[in-house]
């Protein structure tokens, strides 16, 4: 962005001594800031403040920070541009034709198309696209005027009866609406408006003109009405059209034109608020001020030949767009308050620097220069008149010293004849000292002339005698210029004179004790301190309070030194560090200068306002100053004056707007309606969005703040940075509050509210959470009913383990197993073998006991079934007359002999072991049964000798009844640990002849 500082040159006029020469300040915005193309071709501002422009390139939408552009408009010239009722913008782009804009999402649609394919010219182009009060767009190509209605999606077309020269009907127009809503078209045929009523274009200049006096013909390019209603057209060759349509007149000015073509023309307000109009040319801008017909041209354009293609007046700004060849202008005109003059050209060499302003008698003032000498300017009519000084200086300060003007500069001081009209050096203040650079000088109350040199320090002179009056030692001088130089001096209201110093502070003259005083030793300043100890100027108030500007700060003194209030750059909102003037107003506000402008500081609120170029000041650094009793301060500066309106700036308070101008979500812009709530989804947890007050002031005028509800209460400071960014944001719902304030602390009335969600993953989500929950609950139910039809099975399995115990039960007590018991007892008896009869009963009766006390028991431990094995074997073995010998290998092991089984599991195979495998033998009978513990797994063997399962003869049923119970345990076992295993395995001696059976069981011990 470049700051043009431009003086405009007269054309075609005589230069006057009073007359004012504006001094417009432009600031000019180039590819270089973003622009996609600098040759700028129309612009206008949504309703939303955002300002489109439209280039040879692209169209484009600015907020004063950054130029958006539209993806699917990459390339296209674009020549006119327009917001409807609604807010969208329609716009004509050569590549595509008549473009519509969301302005909510940014969407593009082609309302009508650019074809060139077809043999009808007609739809070739829509250019200069317009949308006016009704919503109706209107266009032009090079053969007719066309209308567009939105709502209906019709296309009417108005042709010319009219040729243009060559015999071809060269319709290229523009279009405008003026106060009155009343539609022109500005064509190359002439200027017509459109008769809504009866549809029809009716011309009023031009060859169809209805008044025989308007039927000239001319070409004309874009027009625009002034305040008063006066319509300025540029008419190409012919010059600035003025067309009234109060009495249709019209009149033509070519003087100031005559190499130019004037292609557009917008009223505006110079920097002291006269109306003037901005003449755009393809050569350059012009400013013409239509009351006094005095035409200026603007240097800066016309040295370069930059075309002018277009003028947009911004009134809620204040501020006329222009747009060029290269690039876009923008001078801001409403500068409320402040006003500017330029010091004639031919008045002084230039550049020269107002430093000192001294007042003569009403609205007239001396202005000392920095060269050539000093300029006496009466305000009221912007007279000036130059007095010379005998030699070229530098002016310090401008005095009156009985009743004439003296000028103490860097080469001797100087008194003024305002009847000769110049000044000449007094010799008597000169000579008294070998330095002559003079920094200031006063006339007491006493009539003593005081005078400081930069390196001398002070002096006192009489006045009527030309003599140096000794007022104190030497020594005490040394406290001024010792490492230090005076910068000037002031008399209070109490006769006290005050010293300011570079870099000793501020001190005043006590003449009782005849020494100068330093006002940070005074006892009652003691922890105090001025803004710094370089003091650049000093200024008595009303009430005779002292004013202190340094370096560092400002301060208020009272008369007797007490320092009052400071303002320093440590503790205060200071611009800048070099505080040169001071002064206070009867507000009680102190407005003091620096080199980043004026600020305004109130003592009461502490606030601090900022007065810069932005609000009209000629430049940030003035130098002169001076405060006038009825509420103006005059600025000196480098060829110009700045005076500035207390009263009217001091109430000049304006809350800056806010408003959401873009939103970026990884790095992509997001087209959505951004007055709605905004989703992120989960792969979406990085956004940026960006805002802008649309005032479009430099981005240090702008202050911005922002509340993230929902993450942080409190409110994060900003500066000037217009960007926020959040990433890892929870997924939740946030409020997000933005505020912005201007340079002078002023905040929006209102925050920006966004509303902005951070989407879940759906593994996060309640729905998520739900399912999980049912998925959990339907596995618990699936469990319990899984756990209920096993406990089912479980009691189904021990019920048929409790009928296998009766079944086992009845197995052993099997008539024939109690008939053959009986029968041996009986045998006993009868063979008179009493006692060994006996001995079989007892253990009979035993055993008997025992499998009756086990039947109680669905599980006995192993110990204990073996325990009855061995019983049944010894009783079987005896009632068979020992003819089989048995041997149990049981494994010694707790675990083992403590395990629990089912009572009945090994009883039936030894009971078919000895009965059918051993008994039907001859000879040598064995029966081996073992145990051990292998793996948490009971290993047992039952093993004998026999005949074999093929030979051995079978009781009917009886085995079968013993296999289906152990069978069915075993099956049962198996369900829940595979390893379970019944095997029956039949044994062979060396002639693979049947040598016994053996029975293999695994029984596994947990789930027993």
């Amino acid at each position: 962005m470049k700051y043009l500082w431009v003086f405009l040159l007269a054309f075609s006029i005589s230069w006057k001594i009073n007359a004012q020469m504006p001094t417009l300040t432009l600031e000019h915005l180039t590819t270089k800031d973003g622009l996609p193309s600098n040759d700028v071709w129309c612009i206008t501002k949504d309703k939303g403040g955002f300002l489109w422009i439209g280039t040879g390139r692209n169209i484009c939408r600015y907020d004063g920070y950054d130029f958006l552009r539209l993806d699917s408009l990459l390339l296209g010239y674009c020549s006119g541009v327009s917001t409807d009722s609604k807010g969208d913008i329609f716009t004509s782009v050569d590549t595509r034709g008549l473009v519509k804009i969301d302005i909510k999402t940014l969407e593009v649609s082609t309302l009508l198309h650019n074809n060139y394919d077809d043999s009808d010219p007609g739809n070739d182009l829509h250019e200069q696209g317009m949308v006016d009060s009704h919503d109706q767009v209107w266009v032009c190509d090079y053969t007719s005027v066309k209308r567009y209605d939105p709502a209906t999606k019709k296309l009417r077309r108005y042709s010319f009866k009219t040729s243009a020269s060559g015999g071809d009907v060269y319709q290229y127009a523009s279009f405008f609406e003026d106060s009155e809503k009343k539609l022109w078209i500005v064509s190359e045929l002439g200027l017509f408006w459109y008769d809504r009523r009866n549809d029809k274009l009716i011309c009023e200049l031009g060859s169809e003109a209805a008044l025989p006096k308007n039927r000239i013909p001319m070409r004309l390019s874009k027009a625009s009405s002034d305040a008063a209603g006066n319509i300025w057209i540029g008419g190409y060759a012919y010059g600035l059209i003025r067309y009234s349509p109060k009495d249709k007149s019209f009149s033509i000015r070519k003087a100031g034109f005559e190499h130019s073509n004037v292609l557009c023309v917008q009223e505006s307000l110079d920097e002291n608020g006269r109306k003037l109009l901005f003449v755009g040319t393809n050569d350059g801008v012009s400013v013409l001020y239509p009351e006094s017909n005095e035409l200026y041209h603007l240097p800066e354009f016309y040295n370069n030949g930059i075309k002018v293609n277009d003028m947009y007046d911004d009134k809620t700004n204040g501020i006329l767009w222009i747009g060029t060849s290269e690039g876009v202008y923008k001078y801001r005109y409403r500068n409320i308050g402040i006003k500017t003059i330029a010091i004639p050209p031919n008045m002084v060499r230039l550049p020269v620097q107002v430093a000192s302003i001294l007042p003569m008698e009403a609205k007239t003032y001396l202005l000392g220069l920095s060269h050539s000498g000093v300029i006496k300017w009466n305000s009221g009519n912007n007279q000036f008149d130059l007095l010379r000084y005998p030699f070229n200086a530098i002016t310090q300060q401008l005095r009156w010293i009985n009743g004439r003007p003296f000028a103490f500069t860097d080469k001797g001081v100087f008194e003024g004849d305002l009847a000769k009209g110049s000044f000449a050096l007094w010799k008597p203040g000169t000579e008294l000292f070998k330095n002559r650079d003079f920094r200031d000088g006063l006339m007491d109350r006493k009539g003593r002339l005081w005078i400081a040199n930069l390196n001398e320090g002070l002096r006192v002179i009489d006045p009527k005698t030309n003599t140096e009056l000794k007022l104190w030692m030497d020594k005490e001088m040394r406290k001024l210029i010792n490492l230090s130089y005076i910068k000037g001096i002031l008399e209070g209201q109490d006769g006290k004179i005050w010293i300011a110093t570079c870099s000793r502070g501020l001190f005043f003259y006590d003449e009782k004790r005849r020494e100068f005083t330093n006002i940070e030793k005074l006892k009652f300043n003691k922890g105090r301190r001025l803004g710094g100890d370089c003091i650049n100027g000093m200024q008595l108030t009303t009430d005779g309070s002292i004013l202190v500007a340094s370096w560092g700060g400002v301060a208020k003194l009272a008369s007797t030194g007490r320092i009052l209030s400071t303002f320093s750059f440590k503790t205060s909102a200071l611009n800048d560090t070099y505080c040169a003037n001071i002064a206070e107003s009867q507000d009680g506000n102190l407005w003091f200068s620096t080199n980043e402008g004026i600020h305004i500081a109130n003592l009461k609120t502490r606030r601090i306002r900022y007065l810069t170029t932005i609000e009209g000041l000629r430049s940030n650094a003035p130098v002169g100053f001076y405060f006038k009793p009825d509420k103006e301060l005059i600025l000196g500066h480098t060829n110009a004056i700045n005076i500035l309106n207390v009263n009217q700036l001091g109430k000049q308070v304006t809350s800056p707007q806010i408003a959401l101008s873009t939103v970026e979500v990884k790095g992509k812009i997001l087209k959505s309606d951004l007055a709605k709530e905004i989703v992120l989804q989960p792969d979406e947890n990085a956004i940026t969005l960006n805002f802008s007050t649309l005032n479009f002031e430099p981005t240090s005028q702008n202050h911005y703040s922002y509340q993230l509800d929902g993450f942080e209460s409190s409110w994060v400071e900003m500066g000037n940075q217009n960007t926020v960014s959040f990433t890892n944001l929870p997924a939740k719902s946030y409020i997000l509050r933005v505020v912005s304030s201007n340079n002078s602390g002023i905040k929006s009335e209102k925050p920006l509210t966004i509303q902005l969600t951070v989407k879940p993953y759906f593994t996060n989500t309640w729905f998520f959470r739900i399912l999980i929950g049912l998925t959990i609950a339907a596995l618990i139910v699936g469990m319990m009913r899984w756990r209920f039809n096993t406990l089912a099975e479980r009691t189904q399995l021990d019920l048929q383990i409790a009928e296998w115990r009766l079944k086992a039960l009845q197995s052993q007590m099997n008539p024939h197993f109690l008939f053959n018991s009986l029968n041996s007892v009986q045998n006993y008896l009868l063979t008179n073998r009493g006692v060994e009869g006996a001995k079989y009963l007892s253990k009979f009766s035993k055993l008997v006991r025992r499998i009756m006390e086990n039947s109680n028991h669905q599980y006995l431990s192993f110990e204990k079934i073996i325990d009855t094995l061995k019983m049944y074997v010894e009783i079987e073995s005896f009632r068979f007359n020992h003819e089989f010998t048995y041997v149990f290998e049981i494994e010694e092991n707790e675990i083992l002999l403590d395990a629990q089984l089912p009572p009945m599991l090994l009883q039936p195979y030894v009971e078919n072991a000895i009965w059918h495998g051993l008994m039907p033998k001859e000879g040598e009978k064995k029966l081996k049964i073992m145990a051990k513990l292998e793996d948490k797994h009971i290993i047992c063997t039952i093993e004998d000798n026999g005949v074999g399962r093929e030979f051995s003869p079978r009781t009917e049923g009886h085995i079968s009844r013993g296999q289906e119970m152990t069978r069915g345990i075993f099956d049962s076992l198996r369900r829940k640990d595979s390893e379970a295993k019944l095997e029956l395995i039949d044994l062979f001696d060396d002639e693979n002849k049947p040598a016994g059976t053996r029975v293999r069981m695994i029984i596994p011990i947990e789930n027993v």
